[in-house]
């Protein structure tokens, strides 16, 4: 059987060491897969994202990013786009300091920062939105001081608390989440450690992920929340997944910087019928 073969590189992004912070797939390609196919790659992979990009040939843009989970592809990903800067910088041999990446969300910037990559990503709009009992048992029960949901992607949930605690020990009932019809649940809440302004997670098991171990997406709404209550632009949030995170955040206007380092753990080649 003829086949033909892809490199792939797996980078845990937000953390300067291996098994930290989020890993991603990151698949570059000269020309678009079938989605299909992407779908496939995301699924047979299994990570919490897998980022496709192709470059962009007499355009503003340097590449065209395209995220896919194991189940669905999403219009914006932090992680999966730190890691393929990381992989455009150090291993493809970019010249410059600046990428610029076109996306369903418009385009979006990645910029070297020393050894770290700031990224600039646009807020995420909020609007007031009451959670049901049912989703509030499935968080453990305790009542958030407000909830909202995000405008944007008009699927996500954000339960706020009072007390970092909560979101740190939360054990969420997982098979109740993934009743909400493609729907995740942002919590968060006031940092309980100096040098930290926020505590967040995020579960999505409908969307084929029961926790993302840290995540861009989210801190382009939890960021802007936090900034605004505590009268500032700059925040650090620091996601209380197992693998665990920190995303140094500036609200810029509707955007917001996030920056992050990238550590590269594999890489290889995919093989596919041709």
């Amino acid at each position: 059987m003829t086949t033909q073969t892809l490199p792939i590189y797996q980078i845990d992004a937000f953390t300067d060491v291996p098994f930290a912070g989020n890993p991603a797939a990151v698949v570059p390609l000269s020309r678009w897969l079938s989605d299909d196919a992407m779908q496939k790659i995301a699924m047979e992979n299994n990570l919490s994202e897998t980022a496709f990009f192709v470059p962009c040939e007499g355009e503003e843009t340097d590449f065209h990013i395209r995220w896919f989970t194991p189940t669905v592809e999403v219009p914006l990903c932090g992680h999966a786009t730190l890691a393929s800067a990381s992989v455009i910088f150090n291993q493809l041999g970019f010249e410059g300091d600046l990428i610029k990446l076109q996306s369903q969300s418009g385009v979006l910037t990645a910029h070297r920062d020393g050894e770290a990559i700031v990224l600039n990503f646009p807020k995420q709009p909020i609007k007031a939105e009451t959670v049901s009992s049912d989703v509030i048992d499935a968080l453990g029960g305790v009542m958030p001081v407000e909830t909202f949901g995000v405008v944007s992607r008009d699927t996500d949930i954000v339960a706020v608390f009072d007390d970092a605690s909560i979101v740190r020990n939360m054990r969420p009932d997982m098979s109740t989440l993934a009743k909400l019809a493609d729907r995740g649940v942002i919590v968060t809440a006031p940092g309980d450690k100096t040098g930290l302004d926020m505590v967040s997670r995020y579960f999505l098991p409908a969307l084929g992920i029961d926790e993302d171990p840290v995540t861009g997406y989210m801190h382009c709404v939890v960021a802007p929340y936090w900034a605004e209550k505590l009268g500032q632009v700059d925040v650090v949030g620091y996601q209380a997944s197992a693998r665990g995170g920190v995303v140094a955040c500036k609200v810029d206007g509707d955007r917001v910087h996030l920056k992050g380092e990238a550590v590269l753990f594999l890489k290889g080649e995919i093989r596919l019928p041709a």
